[in-house]
């Protein structure tokens, strides 16, 4: 049953409460803090359903936060085919974006304002006779509340720490009198006041399956899962400035005693695991299509799922999915922008079943016929589509899909387990389980000797795990923009953006006849032929070679479309031959064509964001940019 957060009278709650358009406007306490007013859990109820309500502004979780900051990786990829600058923001995903994109301003904004939101109910929570007169022994509704609060409140800090690095610190309600011309607290301080709240709140929590709306409420396991990500970012790399010299772009770091946050990640992820709340109970492919269909079982692989609204919010689906052209059928357009990197495909084992449930080299015409849809940075992400719906949206429907934005699944925790125990004591037998349990779903029973068992015990020593634990991470959340995140807590961002625009270079020469020692071949073109959809008379699909396999040359009766060929052509106005602009510029904050000869795999990829410029202005001269982004 699809059950969704929204509280009876929740518009009007969510209208009348003065949160401000800009942090810096903070208006004078709502009222929430007054022990009066929580006089009834059911006042605390509808209370906690307006900071859920703020997160799904088009500002917050409903766009900017799924997929709007996301970057040009070896997953997903926007491509970018100029070295202009655009003042719209989309240098975002070639790590070089502007302080004056008003998207950073209105999605800082909206993020103070879930937190002051949140902040609002912990501290009216806490002044109530209700609290008082809970023995906090065990879980109640009022305890699950306050932890909820918390914990939604410390998913947002860490959201803002991951775009912005260090960023405003505040965890008590507004007054209206504060000294606003504040600076920014380090983020680490940040995320060990994080993991301690949530710590303190957690034994009070309970499962997503005792709650009203399941997984759709921030759980205990949510919160256990919460913190060990919060570990393991405290523990991992993160991008710092060089405050003697603002214009340059900084130096990767890792924080002290890094070991004792990677301990407390295997405590909490361990927690979640032995919790046994959450499993990987249906198959990859069945799971994503009960995501479309608005279903998430409680007890399966989401831990916490952004309740979005039919007709309303959210653009899974739309945005993020399989295109498909408006016409005479009941599923309506979806635009599919967001792209995986077309040679990300490739990097799946041909046996692997998410590969054809992530990768949807394809997009649908108005009559629902299939139309080859690939390139360097054109190939769909296939998690998401309307195809899916039992129940379309309509004929003339775009974007408000109401398809949940899944925050954290279990198999997000089973790798970070992996990872954080493979850190700290290299590749112990219950992190290697826990690596076998996420490539169980994603291959055939019949494979698993191989897929699964050989493959995991070859990853002997504490290097070859990582890696696998980083593939593993790429072939299961891809199109879900986790990547950037993982490469910048693992230190790994430059070498692997560095390698993959080489990467992608050599593809498009080997392809055009050149030498490059270490490839021998590489899918220069596919080939394709329209068949009948054997589900659905009247309409084709496409019969795709080219990719289980290299071929050579075109197969009789089919079409081809160049692929890697084309990453690399003449220039007409040099006479020679050059890579495609995607390709030169993409990655141009970091590594293009013209600058690739003096850039190293350890220099440092500017991936955090700037601070707005109106919250610089604003903060009266407390808070300045560093990274080069004012140079």
């Amino acid at each position: 049953m699809n059950k969704k957060i929204i509280f009876s009278f929740l518009l009007i709650f969510t209208l009348s409460f003065t949160a401000c358009e800009d942090y810096l406007d903070v208006q004078p306490a709502t009222g929430f803090t007054e022990a009066e007013v929580f006089k009834s859990e059911k006042d605390i109820q509808s209370a906690l359903a307006g900071v859920y309500t703020l997160m799904l502004t088009e500002d917050a979780y409903s766009n900017r936060l799924a997929f709007v900051f996301n970057m040009n990786t070896d997953v997903e990829m926007s491509g970018v085919s100029t070295n202009t600058v655009n003042g719209n923001g989309s240098d975002i995903a070639c790590y070089d974006p502007k302080p004056y994109w008003t998207t950073l301003n209105s999605t800082w904004s909206a993020m103070y304002k879930i937190i002051n939101t949140a902040n609002d109910v912990i501290q009216g929570i806490e002044s109530s006779d209700l609290y008082k007169a809970d023995n906090k022994s065990q879980a109640s509704n009022v305890m699950q509340m306050y932890g909820e609060a918390k914990t939604l409140r410390a998913m947002v800090y860490l959201d803002m720490i991951r775009i912005w690095g260090d960023v405003v610190f505040r965890t008590k309600s507004s007054t209206g009198d504060e000294n606003f011309a504040v600076g920014v607290t380090d983020r680490n301080t940040i995320l060990e006041f994080l993991i301690d709240d949530l710590k303190s709140v957690e034994p009070l929590m309970k499962n997503a399956s005792d709650l009203d709306y399941g997984v759709e409420r921030a759980s205990r396991s949510f919160n256990q899962s919460l913190i060990g990500l919060l570990a393991l970012t405290r523990g991992g790399w993160t991008l710092r400035p060089d405050e003697s010299n603002p214009a340059s772009k900084g130096h990767m770091e890792r924080g002290k005693n890094h070991e004792l946050y990677y301990d407390i990640a295997i405590q909490y992820l361990d927690k979640v695991i032995q919790g046994r709340q959450h499993d990987l109970k249906l198959s990859f492919k069945d799971f994503w299509v009960k995501q479309n269909n608005w279903e998430t079982p409680v007890t399966d692989d989401v831990i916490f799922s952004l309740p979005m609204l039919k007709n309303s919010s959210g653009e899974y689906g739309y945005f993020v999915g399989i295109p498909i052209v408006e016409g005479n059928h009941p599923y309506g357009s979806a635009s599919g922008n967001l792209s995986l990197c077309g040679e990300y495909m490739y990097t799946f084992d041909n046996k692997d079943l998410r590969r054809d449930i992530t990768c949807a080299p394809v997009s649908y015409d108005q009559n629902l016929n299939q139309v080859i849809r690939l390139d360097l940075a054109r190939l769909a992400v296939g998690k998401w589509s309307k195809l899916y719906m039992n129940d379309p949206l309509g004929s003339t429907s775009s974007k408000g899909t109401g398809i949940n934005y899944s925050w954290m699944r279990f198999a997000d925790v089973l790798l970070m387990y992996a990872e954080a125990v493979n850190e700290r004591f290299g590749p112990r037998e219950d992190a290697k389980e826990c690596l076998r349990r996420v490539r169980r779903r994603a291959f055939a029973e019949a494979n698993w000797p191989d897929k699964v068992d050989n493959y995991v015990q070859s990853k002997a020593s504490p290097d070859l795990f990582f890696k696998a634990i980083m593939d593993e991470r790429k072939w299961e959340f891809g199109g879900e923009s986790k990547r950037k995140f993982d490469l910048a807590r693992w230190n790994k961002f430059s070498e692997v953006i560095y390698n993959q625009y080489y990467k992608l270079f050599n593809w498009g020469r080997v392809a055009n006849g050149a030498y490059v020692a270490g490839l021998d071949q590489v899918p220069g073109s596919i080939y394709y032929k329209n068949i009948p959809d054997p589900i659905n008379s009247g309409r084709t699909i496409l019969d795709i070679k080219g990719i289980d396999e290299i071929l050579q040359a075109r197969p009789a009766g089919y079409t081809e479309l160049p692929f890697a060929v084309s990453w690399y052509s003449l220039n007409n106005e040099t006479a020679s031959y050059e890579p495609k602009n995607d390709i030169k510029w993409s990655f141009r904050g970091f590594i293009n064509y013209t600058n690739a000869s003096s850039v190293s795999p350890n220099d440092p990829l500017r991936y955090l964001c700037p601070y707005p410029s109106k919250v610089i202005t604003d903060h009266r001269g407390a808070i300045q940019n560093f990274y080069g982004f004012n140079f």
